[in-house]
């Protein structure tokens, strides 16, 4: 009975446990243990309706870690670790992005997660909210002579240290800033020209509206995952012109660039790819049927 009245007596207020403890110990001498510790109870509910303070009010800090960097070999490593609620956001993102894009997509889990990833990336490039740098939006820079670019031979230097493929570097430049530069012998700058935007932000816009997304036959990516593909490069001569421009999906841009599928627009205005012969040996022309075009659109 005396532990049942001191542990009862212990939670109540100190200003009011004198009182308390003698109408317990009042109590006592009739009730039993649990009419006492019962007692107690409605004691401390009318001294202390809110009951202890919460030991802390401010919400933990999120532990998200990452690193990524750089190996000789070219290729970059990311690792990293995040709470619950960002990785199952991430998750989900990349879950959406990863989803396999019709029959012909013969990418492995792991290789469409890592496509994934570069759209998010490249999403997260084209936002604009994204904060700038040194007055300008965050950006990568490409350097190629204008020979490699029109041929496709030879590398392209990537930022600061890396190197890819003329042949990459033409993909990268169907939608991209262009500056035409003249060097001298040692690389000193000569002659630098203003940048120019090759697709502006109203032919985007009608791209959107004419593709409805990825045109290419089987795919289901939004106009937002798309980038703009000039059908002959400009490098070549081609136009930045409506007639000259279709919408694809990261990996079916890459994907007409490194395979004998091809690309026209039809004399109804709308984009149509012809397969390689491997796959069709008449290479019947085939449309992206996914995207349903605006109903007022002739």
């Amino acid at each position: 009975m005396i532990d049942t009245i001191i542990e009862a007596v212990s939670q109540i207020p100190a200003m009011h446990r004198d009182t308390a403890e003698a109408d317990l110990l009042a109590f006592a001498a009739e009730g039993g243990h649990k009419q006492v510790a019962a007692l107690g109870a409605r004691i401390l509910a009318h001294l202390d309706p809110d009951g202890p303070a919460p030991e802390d009010t401010e919400p933990a800090t999120p532990a998200r870690e990452l690193s990524l960097r750089r190996k000789r070999t070219g290729t970059w490593e990311l690792s990293g670790r995040f709470d619950d609620e960002t990785g199952t956001r991430a998750s989900a993102l990349l879950d959406a992005l990863a989803e396999r894009r019709g029959a012909d997509d013969l990418r492995s889990p792991q290789e469409r997660y890592g496509d994934a990833f570069s759209d998010a990336v490249d999403l997260a490039l084209n936002s604009p909210e994204l904060p700038t740098q040194a007055g300008e939006r965050a950006h990568v820079m490409v350097a190629v002579s204008l020979a490699d670019l029109k041929s496709g031979l030879g590398q392209a230097t990537l930022g600061d240290t890396g190197l890819i493929s003329a042949a990459e570097a033409r993909l990268h430049a169907c939608d991209c800033k262009v500056i035409p530069a003249v060097l001298g012998s040692a690389s000193e700058p000569l002659d630098l020209g203003r940048a120019r935007r090759l697709i502006s932000p109203g032919l985007r816009r009608a791209l959107f509206l004419r593709d409805r997304g990825c045109t290419f036959p089987g795919c289901h990516r939004p106009p937002r995952h798309c980038q703009g593909h000039h059908i002959r490069h400009w490098a070549e001569g081609g136009p930045t012109e409506l007639a000259n421009l279709v919408l694809l999906c990261g990996h079916h841009h890459r994907l007409l660039h490194r395979s004998g599928w091809q690309v026209r627009i039809a004399t109804d205005g709308h984009p149509e790819f012809l397969p390689p012969r491997f796959l069709d040996k008449r290479r019947k022309p085939r449309r992206n049927n996914l995207h349903q075009p605006l109903p007022f659109a002739a």
